[in-house]
């Protein structure tokens, strides 16, 4: 009974303190609150904060207008239960600020509301090659070599995967060529590399040794400066031709790291052949990459978490869909039916149904925004699911581009995230 009693009474204390965390203001701030709201200008947008406490919210700007369906004030709102939905709507495109205190008193966070004029966009959809050149050159692996009957390893301690040489005694290096021939012409004199670690400039030195097996000198590393691949087409702008393709960024099996790059290109393709995915193995599309300078669709000038972009040329974008789709936020997409737009057997694009299951706006990687499953049979007895290649699809939702397929589920490959479409223009124009 008297055990019991304890119980219960911990029990309650427990739950209140969990409560207490839940609607902490640093909790709320940073698991509830968005930090950015994207809108159209001319459009209302209803936000669903989701969280059961009242607030004082506050336009900052006289293009923001507020609307608990209660009141239409200017100025704030008094008293919003953020558990209700509440109408933002924009005069005219820019960026003004929502200013949110808890219980009237508490400051918790300042949302940043970025309006954007109407746009437009040509869906893509194309498998594409795509070959991009690190900056530097990318360590994918140290070990040890005979030198002279002994087991050397120069680099031990000093180099190590992930790493990327950026030059050698001061002479840049920008290909794996340039390595060899900076090493070898130093013979067994110490030479100073500079290195991009993680995100710090590091400076080691190093002294190279003979290798009996190669007749030269060597670090005992294991480098690349270029990777070669297929994935698709998400969008076109039609007036500048800039393009976004994929929905995360190229790490490369070996490096394990978004690669920094200098330059690049996408390219046709000819697809020849499917790999259907299964639990714990993901499927892939094989396909033959055009690398004459006559099959270059365009340059590719960045690669991040949210996909590659870069400039298609002017007489290729006749190539992709015509028809222009409207862009939209993700304050519009919805859980519910969509399609993805894909070339899978050589054939052309065409459209393919998949069900929204979840939207997650506030997530902190922004290539998994939503959790997107196929359920169009053909496209089950196609693939079996998401494959590798895919990525970059175009997700059509109520005739608006939403976003693209950005990654599979490897236990199930019919499920597999995608990354909203303003996602990725953000990221394109931040980087322009």
């Amino acid at each position: 009974m008297y055990e019991d009693k304890h119980k219960k009474i911990l029990l309650i204390f427990l739950s209140l303190i969990s409560i207490m965390i839940l609607i902490s203001p640093a909790v709320i701030a940073k698991y509830y609150l968005p930090d950015e709201i994207n809108m159209v200008v001319g459009q209302e947008y209803s936000i669903d904060f989701n969280i059961p406490v009242k607030a004082t919210i506050k336009a900052q700007d006289e293009n923001l207008i507020l609307d608990d369906n209660i009141n239409n004030v200017l100025e704030g709102i008094k008293n919003i239960n953020l558990n209700d939905p509440l109408v933002v709507k924009a005069a005219d495109e820019g960026s003004a600020k929502l200013k949110i205190n808890l219980l009237g008193s508490i400051p918790i966070k300042t949302v940043i509301v970025s309006v954007r004029p109407h746009m437009e966009v040509i869906p893509g959809g194309d498998v594409i090659g795509i070959e991009i050149h690190s900056v530097g050159v990318c360590v994918v692996g140290t070990g040890e070599f005979e030198s002279d009957g002994n087991q050397v390893h120069p680099c031990k301690g000093k180099i190590k995967k992930g790493d990327r040489i950026l030059s050698i005694n001061n002479n840049p290096v920008n290909t794996k060529e340039d390595f060899k021939k900076y090493i070898e012409t130093n013979s067994n004199t110490p030479v100073i590399l500079d290195i991009m670690r993680e995100d710090k400039y590091i400076q080691t030195e190093v002294v190279p040794e003979y290798s009996n097996a190669e007749d030269s000198y060597k670090l005992g590393i294991w480098i690349k400066d270029t990777v070669q691949g297929l994935g698709t087409l998400t969008y076109v702008e039609p007036e500048t031709g800039n393009f976004g393709a994929l929905g995360h960024g190229i790490t490369d099996t070996d490096f394990e790291k978004i690669i920094p790059i200098s330059h690049g290109k996408i390219m046709e393709a000819e697809i020849d052949g499917i790999k259907k995915g299964e639990a714990g193995v993901p499927g892939e599309i094989s396909g033959i990459i055009d690398t004459a300078d006559a099959a270059s669709l365009g340059s590719v000038a960045n690669n991040t978490n949210c996909g590659i972009f870069g400039i298609m040329d002017e007489n290729d974008i006749e190539q992709v869909t015509k028809e222009t789709v409207q862009v939209a936020t993700s304050s519009e997409v919805e859980e519910g039916e969509a399609v993805i737009l894909a070339d899978l057997t050589g054939e052309g694009v065409r459209s393919y149904d998949v069900k929204i299951q979840k939207i997650a706006k506030h997530i902190s990687e922004p290539s998994k925004g939503m959790i997107v499953k196929i359920i169009d049979e053909e496209l089950l007895n196609i693939t079996k699911g998401i494959i590798q290649g895919m990525s970059g699809s175009p997700i059509i939702q109520n005739d608006k581009i939403i976003g693209a397929i950005s990654h599979v589920f490897v236990n199930d490959p019919t499920t597999g995230y995608g990354i909203f479409i303003e996602n990725m223009l953000k990221t394109a124009e931040n980087i322009e």
